[in-house]
């Protein structure tokens, strides 16, 4: 089955209740997640309140029709997602590159107010040109533990199993970028949708962390600074090159098969959310 409307509550002898006690959330998280706030239906305080969907779908199909899937709302499995179609305007004034190097990546986080470390011959690396960006993919590098970007050879250089660049940014743990590649890198591998999110057509952010724990929630072990450093070249990214939010997304969200990539372990619904605010 393509699409679902997700039940609003189910009754109990004691009254109405939501569908599910996972879906009893703030009503903001629900409204960027697309779907409708019930309530009376979960206990808390009053911004706490039953999320239901009325666009359930694929994962996969929800962002091939320009939608940001959001998880938890839905019935079914974990791929089974509430599509948000409000969230895929187009930034003004951004222009999508065509068949270029991304020479103007350190101008872009720098006009941003954003702290940049330029890689030595930046501009010049890569496995080729960029055939376009119409996405943008979130990482964490599951790297060292201290430091700022410790990772930087790795991810400028590769591996004895990839050779690098294997993102065109870093951030570090300080909020700080490191401009590495102006060309394609290999970060993305295998994707639901390679035209959007393939290394030819998508920007791969390495940020700096260890990975652990592994989680889709919040973004409690990540420094602060970061995380809103974060979010803040995204924006920046998106305005410059027209990426609409729908089309950022983690890699564990863009990588096939479900389940490849765990990256980042952080709540991708409420980085989008915050994207759009």
């Amino acid at each position: 089955m393509i699409a679902c409307v997700a039940l609003i509550y189910v009754r109990f002898s004691s009254g109405a209740e939501c569908w599910s006690k996972n879906a009893c959330i703030e009503t903001s998280l629900c409204a960027a997640k697309g779907g409708i706030s019930q309530p009376n239906l979960c206990s808390g305080g009053n911004t706490i309140r039953c999320c239901s969907c009325a666009n359930c779908m694929e994962a996969s199909l929800c962002v091939s029709r320009g939608g940001v899937p959001s998880t938890g709302i839905c019935p079914g499995s974990s791929n089974h997602q509430c599509c948000n179609m409000a969230s895929t305007s187009v930034p003004t004034g951004g222009k999508t590159p065509v068949n270029r190097m991304l020479t103007d990546l350190a101008d872009i986080l720098r006009g941003a107010g954003l702290t940049v470390i330029e890689s030595e011959g930046w501009k010049t690396r890569g496995h080729g040109i960029m055939t376009s960006v119409k996405g943008i993919l979130v990482h964490h590098t599951a790297g060292p533990a201290t430091g700022d970007f410790p990772s930087l050879k790795v991810v400028r250089d590769g591996r004895t199993d990839l050779a690098g660049p294997l993102s065109q940014l870093g951030l570090g743990r300080s909020g700080t970028w490191y401009v590495i590649a102006a060309g394609r890198s290999y970060h993305a591998g295998a994707t639901i949708d390679d035209s959007i999110f393939g290394n030819a057509n998508a920007i791969g952010i390495e940020a700096e962390a260890t990975g652990s724990p592994s989680t889709n929630t919040g973004h409690a072990s990540w420094p602060e600074v970061q995380y809103q450093s974060y979010i803040r070249g995204v924006k920046a990214l998106q305005a410059a090159y027209a990426v609409p939010t729908s089309r950022v997304l983690g890699h564990k969200e863009a990588a096939v098969p479900l389940g490849r990539k765990p990256d980042p372990n952080f709540s991708m619904d409420e980085f989008r959310a915050a994207l759009a605010k």
